[in-house]
């Protein structure tokens, strides 16, 4: 088990240098993009970027989930086919995606925008987008099943520092709102893609136009295309209804944009969720033995809640502070969602955990049912609470769809894989987190230095209460204990280069 999580935690944490970086530059460049872009206008970057990615995993047919999966079958089928049917499949129908997009772009910018200022020409930029982004997906994935993650975050890193400038240039020296807003991602975006595919090209990762073996990974990928699309259409509904459930257009957009900014204050949690999201497919399809998976799944599962609780519990109380500091006032409210889109978030991550011992036995048919069923939920909950309670509504019709899909995907993994879930510690990591978030909340000062010191302090209840509830095993304490003592040794030393015996100790033989 120890070997698994330390795989997972490397290739997660290199993921998650680069996750950082960006989602770092995207919090602090809120002062600036809130000074010159309205909430209206948020909104409509907003819904246009979540319809990209709807678009993307439409129109890709799991092109990336089947590679994903097919490079580690490698004694059935040869990784570089596997890589090249992805690759040229991929180009096919997401060429076919833009063109049919382009036809409909009138009625897309009705639906999504409902006329507003310049929709048309924010839509054509998406488009373009949706293309490029699909590839990027792509060429990227083929550095995660190889487990290179530095070179994943190399690419990611370059991304931000190509999109990040240009996006800023657009906006505030070229003052083009929206426009500059999208078009910034859009074409770093492009750039990057291009200089992706140079680098695969010349090393050979990339072969000559072929579908060798797309039967068998059509087989795999297209189901789990309806399950993938209605599972991410949870994140695309809520900013649909939030954007025309408002008699007023502006209303509604403004709306999605606040909801917008909730997201973004939440990047603390969204940038480990993505680190785990990019770590775990390869980690969990390189266990070969069944037996061995059904457990390390659970394991997993629970340390995940773990550290995602810890995360979203600090969110909860100082989402004041992160909105005073970093959004002008008409944003402001936006902190109201901030732990509940956190909260949706982290249960997203969770999902893709029994979404993985499903597709490990190859029952992927059964992911869109468990998928729909969410997403009526997350309609019927929305038309409900969105009303009265706007973009706090949108959030809990959020959780309470994710809640339905973890439910019915958990049936299904006992049916197949027959997953193990340590039930008692994943009711304790939540129960803790609840009590802590909430009783902070209404106990504790709600502005000032006083307030954010005093929040800061009460946190610490979290990790207090789990020990004290006897979370943590026997076997976890004493190794958490041999850390801590190996990692003084290593300060008390002149350095670690100096001793080989603790790099051993350390790292262990990788």
């Amino acid at each position: 088990m120890i070997d698994y999580l330390r795989r997972l935690t490397r290739t997660g944490a290199a993921y998650t240098t680069s996750s950082v970086l960006a989602k770092l530059i995207a919090v602090f460049t809120l002062p600036i993009y809130t000074r010159y872009v309205s909430p209206e206008e948020f909104g409509q970057v907003e819904i246009l970027a979540t319809t990209v990615i709807v678009l993307s995993i439409f129109f890709r047919l799991g092109a990336i989930e089947a590679v994903l999966r097919f490079y580690f079958l490698n004694d059935e089928y040869d990784p570089r086919e596997v890589v090249r049917t992805g690759f040229w499949g991929l180009t096919i129908t997401t060429t076919v995606g833009v063109a049919i997009c382009l036809a409909v772009a009138g009625p897309l910018a009705q639906l999504l925008l409902r006329d507003s200022a310049d929709a048309i020409t924010l839509v054509y930029i998406a488009i373009g987008w949706f293309w490029f982004a699909t590839f990027y997906e792509l060429l990227l994935a083929l550095y995660r099943v190889e487990e290179r993650a530095g070179a994943y975050a190399a690419a990611t890193v370059i991304n931000v520092l190509i999109t990040v400038p240009l996006t800023i240039y657009l906006v505030v020296a070229r003052d083009m709102g929206a426009i500059g807003l999208l078009l910034g991602n859009a074409v770093g975006t492009a750039i990057t893609v291009t200089g992706l595919a140079i680098v695969h090209l010349r090393a050979g990762r990339i072969a000559k136009p072929g579908l060798s073996l797309r039967a068998p990974m059509l087989r795999f990928g297209l189901p789990t295309v309806p399950g993938e699309i209605s599972l991410y259409a949870l994140n695309w509904v809520d900013r649909l209804l939030l954007v025309n459930i408002p008699a007023s257009r502006s209303a509604g957009l403004a709306a999605a944009g606040l909801y917008s900014i909730a997201y973004k204050f939440a990047q603390g949690v969204t940038m480990f969720v993505r680190a785990f999201q990019l770590a775990w497919p390869p980690l969990a399809y390189s266990i070969k033995a069944d037996a061995e998976a059904r457990v390390v799944y659970g394991r997993v599962l629970t340390y995940y809640l773990l550290v995602t609780g810890g995360v979203v519990t600090v969110l909860a109380l100082i989402s004041r502070w992160l909105a005073r500091l970093l959004v002008s006032d008409e944003f402001f409210d936006a902190y109201r969602a901030v732990p509940l889109v956190a909260t949706g978030v982290v249960l997203y991550g969770a999902y893709l955990v029994l979404v993985s011992a499903v597709a490990r036995m190859g029952k992927t048919g059964s992911l869109f049912p468990v998928a729909a069923a969410g997403l009526v939920a997350n309609v019927a909950l929305g038309l409900l609470l969105i009303p009265s309670q706007g973009i706090v509504g949108a959030a809990l019709a959020l959780i309470g769809a994710y809640i339905v899909l973890l439910g019915l995907m958990y049936i299904r993994a006992r049916q197949t894989l027959g997953l193990v879930i340590e039930w008692r510690r994943v009711t304790q990591v939540v129960t803790v987190a609840f009590v802590v978030s909430y009783a902070g909340e209404h106990l504790l000062p709600t502005d000032g230095l006083e307030g954010l010191a005093l929040r800061s302090v009460w946190w610490l209840l979290y990790p207090l209460l789990l020990l004290l509830s006897g979370f943590f095993s026997r076997a976890e304490l004493v190794q958490l204990r041999n850390a801590r003592e190996l990692l003084k040794r290593a300060r008390d030393s002149k350095s670690l280069g100096d001793r080989p015996d603790l790099v051993q100790e350390v790292h262990g033989p990788e």
